[in-house]
């Protein structure tokens, strides 16, 4: 497939909404873009999001700490 580069703000770009959605990343996802000779390689990156629920990370943390200097 080949593409056009365009003009974004001050910056160069390659729409590609579809093959994006095809690898599973949306508008907002996080990904790494590495230059590999002379490829582009975008890759997704997968977080993960601990519950915003105080109890447990107050657990965390004391499992942290319970661990540390073993």
């Amino acid at each position: 497939m080949e593409r056009k580069v365009i003009k974004i703000g001050n910056s160069l770009g390659v729409s590609m909404t579809e093959q994006l959605r095809e690898i599973g990343i949306e508008q907002g996802d996080t990904v790494s873009v590495e230059v590999n000779g002379d490829e582009i390689v975008v890759r997704k990156v997968n977080k993960i999001e601990l519950p915003d629920d105080p109890k447990l990370l107050i657990e965390i943390q004391r499992m942290i700490e319970k661990h540390r200097n073993k």
